[in-house]
């Protein structure tokens, strides 16, 4: 009898941009690989993008099930019509375990599991509660994850914070640590300097800049948790003679497209701000830039920051969150406040002046990040739980 796994998560940008290499590590054990998420209303990412992983699931065996999650945490009436679809996806597929990832996503899929007496994993991409974060987060979010752990078989956290206080306080059987969902750190590091020189003139080119253009990029969907107003209250804080050279660019999509191009046209910032859209080539973004700019309220660990480190270049990030789990403090690059737009005007105007992304240096540290080690916890612990069903 074939065996069967099921991942889970609200929203389908979840699975497409941190687990395709899990559906791989399931598929080479033997699985059947089902996935549960809502492919109408998908996420952050771009409808093509959307179209692709469908296409993917397709053509990897995948065999997906829509589930019409409501956003964030839904409504009464959405979630016992997601519960319901859930209880048929279960009553038809004899899971092993499954995997579950995202808020409203997970409590509703450890419901049905535990209903059908089936293990769940439980991968929290970076708690809603935190140190220095809003009591909201903590009122709200600590109990649900707290009384869920009592169902959980192994909860994964992704950064130092997380982990310690999963230890600490929840009641999973088996709190694990992974490091992200792992990036290639050895293979940016063979990146050459005259394959980025090539790569940032691209960029460069393709966004019309001036030679003498100072360009600040971010990477993430375009959503208040993101924050990207913050750079632009910076920016708006600085004189015109201080930010005349400067380009800022964003790479993503989303909701605050509007609120964003309004924030730059008030100060005539409107020809030096630029929305990339969803884009694929985040690497080569990162050696177009002079700097980096991650300014989230909330971050589990911050791929995007993560990779703008391992390209080397300098990165200016929240401190709020799982960052700093990479980010060494003036080494390569430096944490602020995300709500404090006068301290990122400071840092911007120190880092322009001091031209930090010549000096960045490769730390052996940041191996820990890469692919191979996350993929093989991630193997060890599917093994773990696949044993445990026998």
């Amino acid at each position: 009898m074939t065996k069967k796994v099921l991942m889970l998560a609200a929203k389908a940008n979840m699975i497409q941009q941190f687990n395709h290499r899990n559906i791989k590590i399931l598929q080479d054990l033997g699985y059947e690989v089902h996935v549960a998420t809502n492919m109408v209303d998908f996420g952050s990412m771009s409808e093509e993008e959307n179209e692709r992983f469908k296409q993917w699931m397709n053509d990897n065996k995948v065999v997906a099930h829509q589930v019409d999650f409501e956003r964030r945490m839904g409504s009464l009436k959405g979630n016992i019509r997601s519960l319901k679809q859930l209880r048929q996806i279960f009553r038809e597929n004899d899971f092993t375990f499954i995997h579950v990832h995202s808020p409203l996503g997970s409590i509703l899929g450890r419901l049905v599991a535990r209903k059908f007496g089936v293990p769940v994993i439980y991968t929290a991409h970076g708690f809603h509660f935190f140190k220095g974060g809003p009591k909201t987060g903590w009122l709200f979010f600590y109990p649900l994850e707290w009384i869920f752990s009592f169902i959980t078989e192994t909860l994964i956290t992704i950064n130092n914070e997380d982990y310690v206080l999963a230890k600490e306080h929840m009641h999973a059987k088996k709190v694990v640590q992974i490091n992200g969902i792992g990036v290639d750190v050895e293979g940016a590091w063979r990146v050459t300097d005259h394959e980025k020189q090539l790569a940032r003139k691209k960029i460069r080119k393709e966004l019309r800049l001036p030679t003498n253009a100072f360009l600040i990029t971010s990477v993430g969907e375009l959503s208040n948790r993101k924050n990207h107003k913050l750079v632009l209250e910076a920016l708006k804080m600085m004189s015109v003679s201080e930010r005349k050279s400067i380009y800022y660019a964003i790479a993503g999509t989303g909701e605050n497209v509007e609120m964003l191009t309004n924030l730059a046209d008030s100060f005539s910032f409107q020809n030096h701000f630029i929305l990339l859209g969803y884009r694929t080539d985040i690497h080569d973004i990162n050696y177009a830039s002079d700097i980096s700019v991650f300014p989230s309220l909330r971050e589990g660990l911050g791929i995007a920051g993560l990779d703008a480190v391992i390209d080397g270049t300098y990165l200016l990030a929240t401190n709020k969150g799982g960052v700093n789990d990479y980010l060494n403090d003036e080494e390569n690059g430096k944490l602020f406040n995300p709500i404090d737009p006068n301290q990122l005007k400071n840092i911007l105007n120190t880092t322009i002046a001091l031209k930090k992304n010549e000096n960045i240096i490769r730390k052996n540290e940041l191996l820990k990040f890469d692919y191979k080690y996350v993929d093989h916890t991630m193997l060890h612990e599917y093994r773990k739980m696949g044993e445990s069903k026998r």
